[in-house]
């Protein structure tokens, strides 16, 4: 069996085992697969304004850098080379909960953002953050497999992005400080927000 085969087996097996069981349980499946993820620019607010600290700060900004290198750059590259299309839910076995428009599938976009925010609070020492970001990243990926908008590669693909990109950020960080944060500390300290 290649990878590929292998990919669509372990799709098919998760979507079967956890939908299909009830109402409940697959709208719970589609909004922490569709949903949870509007969530994430409150918590980075809520975060921002009861962190003082500033090495702290300068994590949350270059965790948002390395979302925007994951998703508008190494995302969009890697997608331009090789096209792999959503899940087929027409397959024997997949049971739709939610239409997606058929767009490329891998990698992950909801991936490679999630944990280029995680692995970047790792990387700049906010371990707690990171560990949370890590569940929340988890819960909302696993969930978009078993709905079937990925596969469990495109996933896999999404968090090796959101680590290439976390890094690149955490390799460039001084001139990242010097032209990225400063720059947003002290137009939010004008307008008191900061």
């Amino acid at each position: 069996m290649d990878i590929l085969s292998f990919d669509q087996s372990l799709l098919e097996g998760l979507n079967g085992f956890f939908i299909g069981r009830g109402q409940a349980l697959d709208q719970l499946f589609k909004f922490l697969a569709v949903y949870l993820i509007y969530s994430l620019p409150v918590i980075l607010l809520i975060a921002w304004f009861q962190v003082k600290d500033k090495s702290k700060r300068i994590a949350l900004v270059m965790s948002m850098v390395s979302l925007v290198v994951a998703n508008f750059g190494l995302n969009k590259i890697i997608a331009g080379l090789w096209y792999r299309p959503r899940p087929d839910l027409s397959v024997v076995g997949l049971k739709e909960v939610f239409f997606h428009r058929p767009d490329f599938s891998f990698p992950s976009d909801h991936a490679a953002a999630l944990f280029a925010i995680t692995f970047t609070l790792y990387l700049f020492g906010w371990k707690k953050a990171a560990n949370w970001f890590l569940l929340y990243s988890l819960v909302i990926t696993f969930a978009r497999v078993v709905i079937g908008v990925h596969f469990p590669l495109d996933i896999v693909g999404g968090a090796a992005v959101g680590f290439v990109a976390s890094y690149l950020v955490f390799l460039l960080k001084k001139p990242l400080n010097e032209y990225v944060y400063t720059p947003i500390v002290f137009v939010l300290k004008k307008i008191n927000l900061a």
